[in-house]
């Protein structure tokens, strides 16, 4: 049987963090390595401005206007003090957090961006230097701002991965039904979900999300597709059909209209990082 998420609720979160540390630390930036498999966290925030980056696996972040799909070799970067959600699924996570005075770059809401070999050699090497290190280790304090300088730049680039939240909950519900099961997303069964007409689901969805009902459940497939290709010996045509799309030259053209790449071409970038699977070092 498949294994069930963990759905952490705002109490239960606020007193994990709590117990973490994450906000108390003396140290300006540090790594956090999650260890709670499959945990869904309740709405939250941070002190610190949080560089979120799956391992492996795909995570979700929720924010009060969007959701974001956090697919391998991109990375998200949350501003201290953004309210957000996040879902792990099956993602193993390494989290950098920044003092918002030590970084650089103004931060106008949360970014998902492709992560360049770079950081992603940069953020695993960094899980030596947890939330309890010394805050005037003077290795760990050049390395965090390096880090900073080479994130900066890329917060506006790439795709966004983004998926809009609605502002009702009719809207919210259609997405969530959607988003459950998106090979068999359709507007009817989301319409039941959320308890609305079909007819008035399809105004408000496009009045409160900028987009039609078919153009939201076309990216929402394109974004499992990136997990789905994510998996080692992953079928382009088997992850087509798996998310929905029962033609080739349909889900390219929608998958490169998302990513900038075809489907082959994000497999094979999509490949496990050197070393990401290793233990962090002592130190």
């Amino acid at each position: 049987m498949p294994r069930k998420d963990r759905v952490l609720t705002p109490t239960e979160t606020a007193a994990r963090l709590v117990q973490l540390g994450l906000d108390q630390a003396s140290a300006r930036a540090f790594a956090y390595e999650d260890d709670l498999p499959r945990a869904a966290h309740a709405w939250h925030a941070h002190a610190r401005h949080q560089l979120l980056y799956p391992v492996a696996g795909t995570a979700r972040i929720d924010v009060a206007d969007a959701t974001f799909l956090l697919p391998p070799q991109r990375a998200a970067l949350i501003p201290a003090g953004e309210r957000h959600a996040t879902f792990r699924r099956d993602a193993s996570i390494v989290s950098i957090y920044f003092d918002p005075a030590a970084f650089p770059h103004p931060l106008p809401g949360v970014r998902v961006f492709d992560a360049p070999a770079l950081l992603r050699e940069m953020v695993l090497h960094a899980r030596r230097w947890t939330v309890a290190r010394r805050p005037d280790d003077v290795t760990a304090n050049t390395f965090f701002s390096a880090m900073a300088d080479v994130v900066g730049p890329l917060v506006d680039r790439g795709a966004t991965y983004r998926l809009p939240r609605g502002r009702t909950q009719p809207v919210q519900r259609a997405i969530e039904c959607a988003l459950r099961d998106v090979a068999s997303a359709d507007l009817p069964r989301a319409a039941a979900f959320a308890g609305a007409t079909e007819r008035t689901l399809r105004r408000r969805f496009r009045e409160e999300t900028g987009v039609t009902w078919r153009a939201f459940v076309t990216r929402a497939r394109v974004l499992r597709a990136l997990d789905l290709l994510s998996i080692p010996g992953a079928s382009v045509t088997r992850v087509a059909l798996d998310v929905g799309f029962h033609n080739l030259g349909a889900f390219a053209a929608a998958f490169r209209a998302v990513t900038g790449q075809t489907p082959s071409e994000f497999r094979r970038a999509a490949l496990p990082s050197p070393g990401g699977g290793g233990p962090p070092a002592d130190g």
